[in-house]
């Protein structure tokens, strides 16, 4: 990520649904929001509760291996403005009053407050540390963004500066603790199924991950921004992988194959494109595109799964899972 102004976020909301990871318990205070696979429960405090913006949270992503970062908006409408949003009523663009509040962040796998300064590019003043939970460190990030100050009227701009000049409120909000591993149980689980390529040939898992030591299969779809822009990068992954005896396959998730087609020329693509198995929510039980899914010889998976597109981490995880074969 890159640093990130009040445009950006409004064009990002708008291309994501709103994700609300509530807490199911009725009697907990209203907003309460569980993240078990990053560790995290965050319960509003009263500031928050009786807000007249909407504060919204909009889902967690991976940062990389074993890190996750979420993210709060500051929604400068009425409930009945932003219920307009969500049942598509009402348009949003670069001028809807949308913002971010706030940002946690799970760093685990060796990373560190530096490493996420530079992989953000955030400004280090405006973090603040959450607490530790096993070899897991929780951090809150929270920075006024001035685009936004000036374009919301002064009841909204008043609320919005009050809640930013309280990061203390939120950080107490938060509780930490060692983050669930939902793929966990698919350690060690074999992946084996029957499909076709985009020419209509038939391919066998057990004949594709028995060309590579480790293949990665890397899970797509032409509507898909991400996925389509790490295509080329991919390719060169692959070539490189190659000489490790390794390589990239792509599962294409999508019914448009002349888009796919026409992509994968593009971008020069030379590695195994397929198509989805019919049971492939059943071996891959993915949220979020791309997601990449690393294979042995025997069609076992054998590590966590890359969450987004990461392209700088494939080859780096490759090789360390290497050094354990």
């Amino acid at each position: 990520m890159k640093k990130i102004t009040a445009v950006l976020l409004a064009m990002i909301l708008a291309l994501c649904s709103f994700s609300f990871a509530l807490a199911d318990d009725p009697d907990e205070i209203p907003g309460t929001v569980e993240i078990p696979y990053a560790g995290l429960t965050f319960v509003p405090p009263e500031a928050y509760r009786n807000a007249v913006g909407q504060i919204v949270y909009n889902g967690y992503d991976q940062l990389g291996a074993s890190s996750y970062y979420a993210a709060w908006y500051y929604c400068a409408m009425t409930e009945d403005e932003l219920n307009a949003i969500y049942a598509g009523e009402k348009a949003i663009d670069e001028t809807t009053p949308i913002a971010v509040l706030f940002y946690s962040f799970t760093l685990g796998n060796g990373i560190d407050l530096d490493n996420l300064i530079e992989l953000t590019g955030f400004d280090k003043q405006y973090f603040h540390e959450i607490g530790k939970a096993g070899d897991y460190s929780f951090y809150f990030y929270m920075e006024p963004i001035q685009e936004f100050i000036d374009a919301i009227n002064s009841v909204y701009r008043d609320e919005y500066m009050s809640l930013i000049n309280q990061p203390d409120l939120a950080v107490a909000a938060f509780t930490c603790y060692e983050p669930l591993d939902r793929y966990a149980s698919m350690i060690g689980s074999k992946v084996e199924f029957t499909t076709s390529d985009l020419d209509g040939n038939t391919v066998s898992s057990t004949d594709l991950f028995a060309q590579n030591e480790i293949t990665m299969v890397n899970i797509w779809a032409t509507w898909c921004g991400p996925c389509v822009g790490e295509l080329a990068k991919l390719q060169q992954i692959h070539t490189r992988l190659q000489e490790k005896k390794c390589g990239i396959v792509g599962l294409l998730d999508d019914t448009d194959l002349d888009s796919a087609r026409q992509l994968v020329a593009d971008n020069g693509v030379e590695y195994p494109v397929i198509l989805a198995p019919d049971n492939f929510y059943t071996l891959f039980p993915i949220e979020v595109y791309p997601t990449s899914f690393f294979i042995n010889q025997e069609g076992q998976i054998i590590a966590d799964p890359l969450i987004g597109a990461y392209v700088d981490l494939y080859e780096p995880t490759i090789e360390s899972l290497l050094d354990v074969q």
